[in-house]
C-alpha cells in the first residue's frame, strides 16, 4: 500500500518507505478485515481491502526474495506501483494468477457518445474506490463481474499465504 507525501523542495510525489515487516503486517490486517466482515454480499469497500491485501502481500514477497528491508530500496515496487500483474510477473508467478483486462460500464462524453473504459490490474483499486462495476473481460468478450475479480484476488491471496509461510 503506497502512500505519497508532497516534497515541496523537489515538487514531486515520493512514496513513503515501509519495512518488510510493516508490509507483511498490512497484508495480514487488510486480509483479516476483508474476511471478518459479516456482510453477506461484498461491496466495493470490502474488495478494496482485499486488493490492498494482495498488493501488500506481493510486495512483501518481492522485498523478502530480493533481500530488501525497505520498500524504497526495491526498484521493482516503484516500477510496478499498484499493478498486480506486474508484481506477479516480477515474482515469476503470472500466468493463471494474472487478472484479465476488464471493461467497466460506459461513460458518456460531452456530445453524449459512449466511451468504453478498459482497465488493467493496476487500476482496479480506482474502479472500486470510485464505484465502478466490472462488466466484461476484454480478451474473451464475455460477461464478468466484480465477484469474478474478487475470486481471482482470493486465489492470489491464497498463493501469497503459502509463499510467505515458505520465506
Amino acid at each position: 500500500m503506497s502512500k505519497f507525501v508532497f516534497n515541496r523542495s523537489k515538487n514531486s510525489l515520493m512514496a513513503i518507505p515501509f519495512t518488510d515487516r510493516e508490509m507483511e503486517k498490512a497484508w495480514y490486517q487488510n486480509l483479516c478485515a476483508y474476511k471478518n466482515s459479516q456482510e453477506t454480499s461484498r461491496t466495493n469497500a470490502h474488495r478494496l481491502l482485499l486488493f490492498y491485501a494482495v498488493e501488500c502481500g506481493l510486495k512483501t514477497i518481492l522485498m523478502k526474495r530480493k533481500g530488501h528491508k525497505r520498500s524504497d530500496s526495491c526498484t521493482d515496487i516503484a516500477e510496478c506501483q499498484h499493478n498486480i500483474n506486474k508484481l506477479l510477473d516480477c515474482l515469476g508467478a503470472g500466468g493463471s494468477l494474472n487478472i484479465p483486462e476488464i471493461f467497466i460500464s460506459e461513460v458518456f462524453d460531452t456530445r453524449n457518445n459512449k466511451e468504453e473504459r478498459k482497465l488493467n490490474s493496476g487500476q482496479i483499486n480506482q474502479m472500486w474506490r470510485y464505484g465502478g462495476k466490472v462488466i466484461s473481460i476484454v480478451s474473451q468478450k464475455q460477461k464478468a463481474s466484480d465477484e469474478d475479480i474478487e475470486n481471482k484476488l482470493l486465489a492470489i491471496s491464497k498463493w501469497i499465504a503459502g509463499e510467505i509461510e515458505r520465506l
